[in-house]
């Protein structure tokens, strides 16, 4: 009788192993070059691997690492007589792809079939990529190598070796949760970066679109001292400032539905309120805005990495936090907002995460959601506030009428509550 379930692992390790050598074929046809495996090849290595996995499992592991042996050796003599032959070198993406193939093979064998799955996602993926891939290569620099490797250190070797437990009274140090905060810093300033770099010169929108990944404020100081300078663009670099404040607010969602789900339902609706109101302001001055073509340079991100300001977000996370603790303990809800308040006028990425954290088991989620919109407002208004001091005439008008009229909003929604 047949075995269904190991019929179904030996299909899926010709199909795995068909994607790939697709792409592989799909590649050869494009630079009309030689390579040692295709559509045919690729699901048969595949189910090589599927085989001598079963026959471990019959007969002695020993066949598994024959098998694994054969094929090494087989790719190893391919890539050997393609070179000989056309007397060039090359690498050898397509013989790692399919030494990689046989290990699908033996996943799909043992029913492993997510990880069989990513692990052809990924290497499909990476195959196809290959001019652009080449192309990142060539245009990164020194300094942003340097700058990934570091961000790969304080990631992947200083995090996980951290205790996650807290220290001191309250317990309100946990260096674990603190460093976690460098890395999440670092990670979206790595995200905004590459892209602003990949996007390259798009305009003054889109660039205020991704520089409100990296930080709002800095994109409404950026713009505010151009307004002065830069009349033309004036209702432009307002609406840029507006549209970054809106990805703050978006950001501020993510972050909350990242780490504490219940609050964000709480969140959802007067947050919601605000994106709204900034996306239909959006929209018709879009509309006005139109016909006019601005080609606009992109805010200027120095480096796709800088430490001390991932750490001084780091110490102000952990100094909110123990503020917060204190003041729930000793002021109640009230101490939670006063902070809330100050700890806006700076960043409110730090109270956010804060306060998301402790939802969990230190303060009520009500509390919490007031205390991240009283942040939210507070930043809002900040931008208003570099308007005032750094923005022309027109610009700060447009800036301060907005912001004023979604703290109002704000405020409203925050005594409803």
């Amino acid at each position: 009788m047949i075995d269904v379930e190991l019929l179904q692992h030996f299909l899926l390790a010709i199909v795995l192993g068909t994607l790939i050598g697709l792409e592989r074929e799909y590649a050869r046809y494009r630079k009309r070059g030689h390579d040692f495996a295709g559509i045919r090849t690729f699901p048969l290595i595949a189910l090589f691997g599927a085989l001598g996995a079963y026959l471990a499992e019959l007969i002695s592991i020993w066949i598994l690492l024959i098998s694994m042996s054969l094929i090494g050796l087989l790719i190893i003599f391919a890539y050997l007589a393609i070179t000989r032959h056309t007397k060039t070198h090359f690498g050898a993406t397509s013989e790692m792809a399919g030494f990689l193939t046989f290990f699908i093979g033996v996943l799909s064998y043992y029913g492993e079939t997510s990880f069989a799955l990513m692990l052809t996602i990924i290497i499909t993926i990476i195959l196809y990529a290959r001019s652009v891939l080449h192309h990142l290569a060539e245009r990164v620099t020194k300094q942003e190598m340097t700058h990934t490797l570091l961000f790969i250190v304080i990631a992947f070797l200083i995090l996980p070796f951290l205790p996650d437990k807290g220290y001191g009274p309250y317990e309100i140090f946990n260096p674990f949760l603190v460093w976690l905060m460098v890395v999440f810093v670092s990670g979206i300033s790595f995200i905004g970066y590459a892209l602003i770099k990949w996007l390259g010169r798009k305009g003054l929108l889109v660039t205020a679109a991704l520089g409100g990944i990296i930080s709002s404020t800095i994109v409404a100081t950026s713009f505010a001292a151009r307004s002065k300078t830069e009349k033309k663009y004036v209702h432009l670099l307002a609406l840029g400032v507006i549209i970054a404040n809106g990805v703050m607010i978006i950001r501020v969602l993510i972050e909350v539905f990242a780490i504490n789900r219940q609050l964000f339902l709480h969140l959802i609706i007067p947050l919601g309120i605000l994106i709204v109101i900034t996306a239909v302001l959006t929209h018709f001055s879009l509309q006005k805005l139109h016909k006019k073509k601005t080609n606009y340079s992109q805010i200027q991100v120095s480096s796709p990495f800088k430490l001390l300001p991932a750490l001084k977000f780091a110490l102000l996370f952990a100094g909110t936090i123990a503020l917060i603790k204190i003041g729930h303990l000793y002021l109640s809800s009230q101490g939670v907002y006063l902070i809330s308040f100050i700890s806006g006028l700076a960043n409110v990425d730090a109270i956010t995460v804060s306060l998301s954290q402790l939802a969990e088991n230190s303060i009520t989620s009500s509390v919490a959601a007031k205390g991240i919109l009283i942040g939210v407002l507070t930043n809002t208004a900040v931008k208003a506030g570099i308007a005032a001091w750094l923005g022309g005439k027109e610009f700060r008008n447009i800036i301060i009428g907005f912001m004023s009229f979604l703290v109002a909003v704000g405020i409203g929604i925050t005594i409803l509550m």
